[in-house]
């Protein structure tokens, strides 16, 4: 769908269906997105062992290694929920964390009405941030057909630029 409204995206995984997830993987990165991790089972790293962190980011690291050749260097934390060791042991495993600012929470209501709000709050940010992450997510088809589509137009519509993740954090996106 960004490739329609020539968008650059970030595409976060987890590692359901390893093989359709190679493929999904490879598309991505073909594509031009900068492809992320979102943990190997979706575990908040919140009170998880350093032992349990590096399963979960370096599994998933290695599925993503196969399909594209390049492990990521960014993540997003499921459900945002981290703690000290969390970022200690991401750092040294050499990730950046990626986390939004504005979460439309299409994962809550499926309300397009209040999925737009998160964007529109951007007009009321006096904060002077130089950029926003939005938290959407494209397994729910109202995301994907009504929500990306209209946000798409609606940031064009007020001069904001896409970037990547990495750009907007000032982070690389895949590892040396």
């Amino acid at each position: 769908m960004a490739r329609t409204f020539n968008v650059e995206t970030d595409k976060l995984t987890t590692s359901d269906g390893e093989k359709t997830y190679m493929e999904v993987i490879k598309h991505y990165y073909d594509m031009g997105h900068e492809v992320a991790s979102h943990t190997y089972e979706h575990k908040e790293l919140q009170g998880l062992s350093e032992q349990d962190i590096g399963y979960q980011m370096n599994t998933l690291s290695d599925i993503i290694f196969k399909a594209m050749g390049k492990r990521p260097a960014l993540m997003r934390l499921p459900t945002g929920s981290y703690d000290a060791n969390a970022l200690t042991v991401l750092k040294k495993l050499g990730y950046s964390v990626v986390n939004w600012d504005l979460d439309t929470n299409d994962w809550r209501a499926h309300d397009f009405t209040q999925e737009k709000s998160a964007y529109q709050e951007m007009d009321k940010d006096t904060t002077g941030t130089v950029g926003h992450i939005t938290l959407e997510h494209e397994v729910y088809n109202q995301t994907v057909n009504e929500l990306i589509p209209w946000a798409i137009e609606y940031v064009k519509a007020k001069n904001y630029q896409f970037v990547t993740a990495s750009e907007c954090i000032g982070a690389e996106p895949y590892q040396k």
